[in-house]
């Protein structure tokens, strides 16, 4: 299907996740389709203007949407927003294609799920796409400014501790941006390695959880403490690719964590009746099926029963394990490609 025109939605709810990762992917439509007219609509701008580096791509709040005067061969409907009616009941006559882009899951229903089409009537065809880790899943969102800047860390390390202003020399030096938890374990396990560390601490409602850490650093001895402002998303990960291992919450930082190959544990999105620890058994299922420990480390940072001497024991071993494991994902589950040869073969 030939598509000359791109509307991507996006609710912004309660966090800067949605948001994030649907720039993300406007940004990578602009970039493989430079000569076509793309805009992001969204219901409110104040974190998308935290987030992006420019006016490098057209945005319309949901307030203007009546002066929208022509609509998208493709329409992306990102997370089950919705789309205000007065654009739907002309884009149903209008528009070619919409996708419904679904959260992230490594649960095994997504692969017979993925690519299902919903009957709108007309001529509008809806087709559900939904990230995941397999193969036949929508993939994950490896966005070409990403794996550049990956690249770039790695080669120009100094350089780019120096524009974090991070000088001295630490063995190990880690990012940590969380929801409501206690560090005490971590903290204390830290102690143990006996090593010079750095921890870097992202976000207003991970340093609330390390005030009383604030409080005390001199107490620590070996270990640094430092609360960093909000930064872009391009800055942020920079600063991910920069550390040793990164402690992340929510789907798109655990996403970039995942492709940089470096030892980590995810902070999952918490929800009722234990849905999420489901989730995040379906994603170590995936990730590292034979490992018990390392599954137990990540389950046990999400239930509060925090133990984190397997992770720093093995730590080269992690390393090692996710270096591969971002090379799989690298090469199988571009979701990119994966959406561009579907809307393209359609």
């Amino acid at each position: 299907m030939e598509i000359n025109s791109i509307d991507i939605f996006c609710e912004v709810i309660d966090n800067y996740g949605d948001v994030g990762v649907t720039y993300r992917l406007a940004r990578e439509f602009k970039r493989i389709y430079p000569n076509k007219k793309l805009r992001f609509i969204i219901n409110q701008t104040e974190e998308l203007n935290l987030i992006k580096k420019s006016e490098d791509i057209e945005t319309i709040s949901y307030e203007d949407i009546s002066i929208i005067d022509s609509f998208a061969d493709l329409i992306i409907e990102s997370f089950g927003c919705v789309i205000p009616k007065e654009y739907m009941d002309k884009a149903l006559k209008n528009s070619k294609i919409i996708i419904n882009l679904e959260y992230f899951s490594a649960e095994d229903w997504v692969d017979g799920f993925h690519l299902q089409e919903s009957f709108l009537g007309g001529n509008l065809k809806k087709y559900f796409f939904i990230p995941g880790l397999s193969q036949k899943s929508g993939g994950i969102l490896l966005d070409n400014d990403f794996l550049e800047r990956n690249k770039k860390v790695k080669k120009n390390k100094e350089y780019y501790l120096k524009k974090f202003g991070i000088s001295g020399k630490y063995d190990l030096i880690g990012s940590v941006f969380s929801y409501e938890k206690n560090f005490d374990y971590f903290i204390e396990e830290l102690k143990k390695l006996d090593k010079k560390v750095l921890l870097l601490i992202l976000s207003e409602k991970t340093q609330k959880n390390f005030i009383k850490y604030f409080d005390n650093n001199d107490n620590y001895d070996k270990i640094e403490i430092v609360k960093l402002p909000f930064f872009s998303y391009d800055k942020y990960e920079e600063l991910l690719a920069l550390c040793d291992f990164n402690l992340v919450r929510g789907e798109d930082s655990f996403v970039r964590a995942l492709l940089l190959g470096k030892p980590f544990l995810w902070h999952i999105y918490p929800q009722e009746e234990n849905t999420h620890i489901k989730k995040l058994e379906s994603f170590l299922e995936k990730y590292c099926p034979n490992n018990k420990k390392l599954k137990e480390s990540f389950i046990n940072y999400n239930i509060n029963k925090d133990d984190f001497s397997y992770f720093f024991k093995y730590f080269k071993e992690i390393e090692e394990h996710n270096k591969k494991y971002a090379d799989y994902l690298i090469k199988n589950c571009n979701l990119m490609e994966k959406l561009i040869n579907f809307i393209e073969k359609i």
